[in-house]
């Protein structure tokens, strides 16, 4: 079975160019902006697919479409335009996310990881570790390590 982990100080995450491919293989239409926090409120600013390939912002990803190039939201305000998020804590061995990472290589890699797919035994339950990002996977009833 392969899961990914990530072999780096940071810790896991992905690419902007990754989380695209897998919201369109969920078949998911995705609206990207660029975030950050200010004193009171949020600010968004509409991202370019000029600039997502040299991106090292945050980047919030909305099902619906602001059709605005930027806006800011108090703290607090709902949530209209319905931001979605991938979260692979509890499934790094989701098959979208396995192919994408084996499929972009080093591309695939948020700004603060190395991702990489590792093979474990086929159904071994198995446990993530990290020290200071670096992950090891801990596997079945005689514990291995990749």
């Amino acid at each position: 079975m392969k899961i990914v982990l990530n072999k780096c100080f940071g810790g896991f995450g992905l690419s902007h160019e990754a989380k695209m491919m897998i919201f369109e293989k969920r078949g998911i239409k995705v609206f990207p902006y660029l975030f950050k926090f200010g004193d009171e409120e949020f600010l968004y600013e509409k991202l370019s697919k000029e600039e997502a390939v040299s991106i090292t912002r945050d980047i919030i990803y909305f099902q619906k479409d602001p059709q605005l190039d930027s806006f800011s939201k108090d703290w607090g305000e709902e949530d209209e335009f319905d931001s979605i998020y991938l979260g692979f804590d509890d499934d790094r061995g989701n098959k979208d996310l396995v192919e994408v990472v084996e499929k972009l290589g080093e591309k695939a890699s948020g700004k603060y990881s190395d991702l990489k797919v590792v093979e474990i035994p086929d159904g071994a339950s198995y446990e993530i570790s990290d020290y200071d990002g670096i992950e090891t996977a801990h596997y079945g009833f005689q514990t291995g390590s990749v």
